[in-house]
């Protein structure tokens, strides 16, 4: 159910079995959500609007402001620009009826900001041209990390088990006490620094499975960007979720 006091913003309350107290969200889209309880009052969902009014604003506009951000991107293939690790590429879609498979060309060249790239992504006119682009990325992103975790494991001290790269939905990255270690492909879309940081973060996992403070003084020793590439990674994961929509 909907629910909006005169002056509170607009919210949906949900009810979990899971749930031992209420609590507050906002979602990608920017809407509000109560998760109650299932004995919780209802009233106790307005109490909690009505406690945390300014906050609820705040991260609503701003994803209001994500959400017109993705809107105003030009059409994949019409001028919008993938950053892939670290430089500005524009992408184009090239179809050709004489093609039996798809393919992806990169050309990097420089100007006044620096370096930039093309990505010609041709492909025959049964194939759409987003997966070809897709399985490019992830390759290149399974090259990236895997050179970056080999760089920094030495120096964190340990000695994963194996990686893998796949395009996890709630993680960025993860570790097993195994010592394998995965990584979304996705955040080869991100500045090298916050690929870092996260590549940092699961390699610490190794020598202290928990977020203690000698966690984060080891990923902070090594990252010292941590805080900030996890800012970048709040305020940016809708644009890495549909980079390619």
């Amino acid at each position: 159910m909907v629910r909006a006091g005169a002056e509170l913003p607009r919210y949906t309350v949900r009810r979990s079995t899971r749930a031992k107290h209420a609590r507050l969200t906002v979602t990608a889209d920017g809407a509000a959500v109560v998760v109650l309880p299932q004995r919780a009052p209802l009233s106790s969902a307005a109490i909690l609007v009505e406690r945390h009014a300014a906050w609820l604003r705040r991260h609503m506009a701003r994803a209001d402001a994500r959400r017109d951000r993705l809107d105003t991107r030009p059409p994949l293939g019409e001028g919008r620009t993938l950053l892939v690790n670290g430089i500005p590429h524009r992408v184009h879609l090239i179809a050709d009826g004489q093609l039996t498979r798809g393919s992806v060309r990169r050309m990097l060249d420089t100007d006044q900001d620096g370096i930039c790239g093309r990505l010609e992504v041709r492909h025959p006119l049964t194939l759409a041209p987003v997966p070809i682009l897709d399985r490019w990325l992830r390759e290149e992103a399974r090259g990236v990390l895997t050179e970056r975790v080999e760089s920094m494991a030495p120096v964190v001290g340990v000695r994963p088990a194996s990686i893998s790269v796949r395009d996890q939905q709630t993680r960025w990255g993860s570790a097993s006490k195994a010592g394998s270690l995965s990584f979304s492909w996705r955040l080869v879309l991100a500045p090298p620094f916050v690929l870092d940081a996260v590549v940092v973060h699961e390699l610490a996992h190794l020598r202290h499975a928990n977020h203690g403070a000698a966690f984060w003084a080891l990923a902070r020793s090594h990252a010292p960007r941590t805080d900030e590439a996890r800012r970048w990674l709040r305020t940016n994961r809708s644009e890495l979720r549909s980079a390619l929509d």
